[in-house]
């Protein structure tokens, strides 16, 4: 090879790279005008609550397409440079407000849990605790409206933690009996996670435009935009809480504990953060999180006459079929044991075993370094998934951010391995088909819902873990030939 050939490569290559990014946002520009329509379709053909929701159902579901195909293009094709990457993150994230613009206005009609988060903030301000009066009582007969009327659940006491009864009194102080101020609060939490998003992967050096896999995916859009759940809170607290453990800047140990904290308030099982993010005596993070939990709930031990549970312990007992796949295992087991105390203590021991095997595994592989923090965050959300009584569209958003940031390179697969990869897909599968339990009200087919959702992730994933094994064997024989 000349020197010439040698001293023109570079520029060769680099001029081959612009011409393959060149087209990406002009495609991309195309997917988004697709998937704009479609979204304006839904919100024209979003029925009323109690209404038939077949047509609605499948649009939802077809919206993935667009979605689809955007997160194709641009996880399969380099980032762009300069300008252009600020210019294509800023479509991406204005065109993520747009689409959940277009839902604000709408009341909720798959779920009625938002109207309940305003009747919650009024019981507070009239000096009651929620975690002990129901709507239906007596005590409120003077109040009852239709944020009552549209409220589910009338007869049992409020569940959320007290950051999201906070999220909740601050909506209703602002603009009171207003469903569409507290959505877009949640709108705007949700913009955060994008931001938050997009921060994470430009701090690994990846493609910033990553971020379109939360951005634009229907289900954030649909259950935080147009169904209003707090669910949207506890994604942006999540993000946050690991962007400050990252960083080295005086207090963010303090900032962490304050953030898991906040989490921990609007959804329980953001606690085990501790586990991935607190680094060996790390006490400030861990005492900001136990004193901030603790202050939260003194207001509502006063109110409550130190009754705080409310219908959590009701909630999480029920054996309801969309339960994860480890209850729903141990709930069939359970009606093998004749004796009821020793039937109920194999659920929970069992129960104990895998979430607390799983705990345990990710903090000895956390502390020496085996595994990051996005696949730990993934592994323990996934666990406690798998164990939960209830699996609802709207909870599994969390598993986005974790999912974008543990995709490999397409172009450049020696980045990560194919195990990885194949992991990150099974997990977005499974976030996407719980869309399936809608469906089972119009036919109640669980079997259905649950080889779709839960059979064929767990098949992908043990082709990760064979995979995985695969490449950890020839990797040791590697290094056992080279010495």
């Amino acid at each position: 090879m000349s020197l010439v050939q040698i001293t023109e490569s570079p520029r060769v290559q680099a001029s081959e790279e612009i011409r393959r990014f060149r087209w990406r946002f002009p495609l991309l520009l195309v997917c988004l005008l697709v998937a704009l329509t479609w979204q304006v379709v839904m919100r024209v053909n979003t029925p009323a609550a109690d209404t038939p929701l077949g047509l609605f159902l499948i649009l939802y579901v077809g919206s993935f397409l667009p979605y689809g195909l955007s997160c194709v293009l641009i996880f399969c094709t380099p980032a762009p440079r300069g300008r252009q990457r600020w210019l294509e993150l800023g479509v991406i994230l204005l065109s993520g407000l747009l689409m959940r613009a277009l839902f604000l206005p709408l009341d909720p009609n798959l779920s009625r849990d938002s109207w309940r988060y305003l009747w919650d903030a009024r019981v507070t301000l009239l000096g009651y605790s929620p975690y002990v009066y129901a709507p239906f009582d007596p005590h409120f007969a003077h109040i009852r409206d239709f944020i009552l009327a549209n409220s589910r659940f009338r007869t049992a006491p409020s569940l959320y933690p007290p950051m999201a009864q906070g999220i909740y009194l601050l909506s209703y102080l602002l603009a009171p009996s207003n469903l569409p101020f507290l959505k877009g609060i949640f709108v705007l939490m949700d913009l955060v996670s994008c931001g938050g998003i997009a921060y994470l992967l430009a701090r690994r050096g990846g493609d910033w435009s990553r971020c379109i896999l939360y951005a634009w995916c229907p289900l954030p859009i649909i259950e935080f935009a147009l169904q209003g759940h707090v669910d949207a809170s506890t994604v942006m607290f999540c993000v946050l809480a690991v962007i400050c453990a990252q960083g080295n800047w005086r207090g963010s140990r303090v900032a962490t504990g304050f953030l898991i904290a906040l989490a921990t308030l609007t959804k329980i099982y953001p606690i085990l953060l501790l586990l991935v993010l607190m680094r060996r005596r790390d006490w400030a993070m861990l005492l900001t999180c136990v004193l901030t939990i603790f202050l939260a709930y003194v207001p509502y031990l006063i109110l409550g006459h130190g009754q705080v549970l409310g219908f959590f312990s009701t909630y999480a007992s029920e054996q309801q079929p969309n339960a994860g796949p480890v209850y729903l295992i141990l709930a069939k087991l359970q009606a093998f044991i004749p004796n009821p105390l020793a039937a109920k203590l194999l659920f929970y021991a069992g129960e104990l075993v895998v979430m607390g095997g799983v705990a345990l595994g990710v903090l000895w592989m956390r502390w020496r370094k085996r595994i990051s923090v996005e696949a730990s965050v993934l592994v323990l959300y996934g666990a406690v998934f798998a164990v939960s009584s209830h699996i609802f569209p709207w909870y599994v958003p969390t598993l986005l951010p974790w999912i974008t940031l543990l995709f490999p390179i397409a172009w450049r697969p020696e980045r990560r391995p194919l195990s990885i990869g194949l992991a990150a897909l099974a997990t977005c599968y499974f976030t996407c088909a719980t869309l399936g339990g809608y469906f089972t009200h119009t036919t109640p087919d669980w079997n259905l819902y649950y080889l779709l959702a839960y059979l064929l992730p767990l098949l992908l994933l043990a082709c990760a873990t064979s995979f995985a094994w695969r490449q950890r064997r020839v990797k040791a024989h590697s290094d056992v030939k080279s010495h």
